[in-house]
């Protein structure tokens, strides 16, 4: 349990501003003192306080704060009811010749609030910034250019949003390790996924996406483990996705697959989930029931695998094993 710092928002920054070489009368007190300065100096947690914010960050971001948040390593103002991130760019500006106002910011969540666009200014924190949550909020259109300026960012989070659109030059993040776009509009994604080579986590469920470019996943995303697509409107995944070996786990139930990529089997050795359910496979290439084995006809699992765990439908199938064939067919009955 976290409890709540009740001061005002202005008393908070005129605590963190105060000058560690002033005396207070009890050493007890001056010692408090300085943990606060040293505490909010680093971080500050202002969720909930949509009162205070009045639907914009101008109560934080004055040049009146700058001695208080010259060493601000994380901010969160999430469900704050901030409309607008108008001024945010004070963050990363130089004020008066005093150099930066945060130079090592790396945090920034402003999620649930009802924002429909990022200003450009938010690419003035690209010197530090190295995670940016957004998730819940009501961004609009394509993923912003100020975005793809914040060339220190490892995670991305624009979860439940409205972006129909993630332009060519996501490539530029190259030093993102996660990207979460979960329930968007998103009907494609472009193949410049696949310069982000240090991507670990992609997530990408409850979208619209039809299909993936080539080499997303692929073999150039050497450091990709998860990657989530479920719940969207894809009929087949690419063939190079076989060759990701550092995939661990794959998410792609709900959508329309109706095969796998060929020798499925054969490759992805570090494998650890799989789940393809609700989906319209009904056959499966030898190479895959040799390793994975059957879909249980009540659980749905394969279990042959010990070191996979494997979801497919749960369906009642009788098996046609054809020794000159190089797939076995499910015949659904269910």
């Amino acid at each position: 349990f976290i409890k709540k710092d009740l001061r005002k928002i202005p008393r908070i920054l005129a605590d963190a501003a105060i000058d560690e070489s002033s005396k207070n009368e009890e050493e007890g007190e001056e010692q408090t003192s300085k943990r606060v300065k040293q505490d909010f100096l680093k971080e500050l947690k202002l969720a909930r306080r949509k009162a205070e914010f009045n639907g914009s960050v101008k109560i934080l971001c004055q040049p009146s704060n700058v001695p208080s948040l010259h060493k601000l390593l994380s901010i969160s103002m999430y469900d704050c009811n901030i409309k607008s991130l108008e001024g945010i760019g004070l963050l990363g500006s130089s004020i008066d010749g005093r150099g930066v106002c945060c130079p090592s910011l790396e945090i920034l969540n402003v999620g649930r609030n009802p924002i429909s666009s990022l200003p450009d200014e938010l690419a003035m924190l690209g010197r530090s910034l190295k995670e940016l949550w957004c998730d819940d909020c009501k961004i609009t259109g394509t993923l912003p250019n100020c975005v793809m300026e914040l060339h220190q960012l490892e995670t991305l989070h624009m979860a439940n949003n409205k972006l129909i659109e993630i332009p060519s030059t996501v490539a530029n993040l190259t030093k993102l390790r996660r990207l979460s776009l979960d329930q968007n509009q998103l009907h494609t994604v472009p193949s410049q996924l696949s310069e982000l080579n240090n991507l670990e986590t992609l997530l990408l469920r409850n979208n619209k996406i039809e299909q993936l470019p080539l080499n997303v996943p692929g073999p150039s995303m050497t450091k990709l483990k998860l990657l989530h697509v479920s719940s969207n409107r894809l009929v087949s995944l690419p063939q190079s996705l076989v060759s990701c070996s550092s995939l661990e786990c794959l998410y792609a139930n709900s959508n329309k697959l109706r095969s796998l990529p060929e020798q499925f089997g054969l490759h992805l050795p570090k494998l650890k989930r799989l789940n393809l359910c609700h989906n319209a496979i009904q056959s499966h290439d030898q190479d895959f029931v040799e390793r994975f084995g059957r879909p249980d006809s009540t659980t749905g699992l394969c279990e042959k695998d010990n070191s996979c765990v494997v979801y497919m439908d749960a369906i009642n199938a009788a098996y046609e094993d054809n020794s000159s064939s190089s797939q076995t067919t499910v015949i659904a009955t269910a």
